[in-house]
């Protein structure tokens, strides 16, 4: 793919739900498939990153997929951020938000893709009325915590990852955005 220079975010359309699908399980076992054995990360895979599933999801009203795409129009990035009615203990606000995903290929990381695309999801969350956004992450992801943080995001809590019969250990990191 080569280096990033430049690239675009939008919102995504149900007729991205199978590049988001693709993308999505691709990126996910790029980043923890070492960690994450077979033959669970298959079904893993099968469940979280399915065309129908991703299709219902952009077609929910709470729900904003975006993409990131390179000047070729390949999806090198991408994010899911929904509203959430019972953010977990520790994130504090009124109208919370909460990034379900947010995936940058290896390719375009270090080159702004990442921030870019966090900085349209605290727009995407505050224009529609959020003041605090949270995510889950891997506390053995040491350069995600750190990307997080990085934008502005703290440890507020912890929660388990269920994977199979592992159960990880996720940090729960919030940004008001107030």
């Amino acid at each position: 793919m080569g280096v990033v220079h430049s690239f675009s975010i939008r919102r995504c359309t149900v007729d991205d739900a199978a590049t988001m699908a693709s993308l999505g399980a691709r990126l996910f076992a790029e980043s923890y498939g070492e960690t994450h054995p077979e033959p669970e990360l298959s079904r893993y895979l099968s469940r979280s990153f399915s065309v129908d599933g991703i299709r219902e999801a952009i077609a929910d009203c709470g729900v904003t997929m975006l993409i990131v795409e390179d000047p070729g129009g390949s999806a090198i990035a991408y994010a899911y951020l929904r509203s959430s009615a019972e953010p977990p203990s520790g994130v504090a606000g009124e109208r919370a938000f909460e990034i379900v995903r947010f995936y940058v290929d290896g390719v375009a990381q270090g080159r702004g893709v990442g921030a870019a695309l966090m900085k349209e999801c605290f727009k995407d969350a505050k224009n529609r009325g959020a003041d605090v956004v949270w995510l889950q992450v891997w506390k053995e992801a040491p350069w995600a915590v750190g990307f997080y943080a990085w934008m502005g995001f703290s440890v507020v809590g912890s929660a388990p990852f269920y994977f199979g019969d592992q159960v990880g250990d996720d940090h729960i990191m919030a940004k008001s955005l107030r």
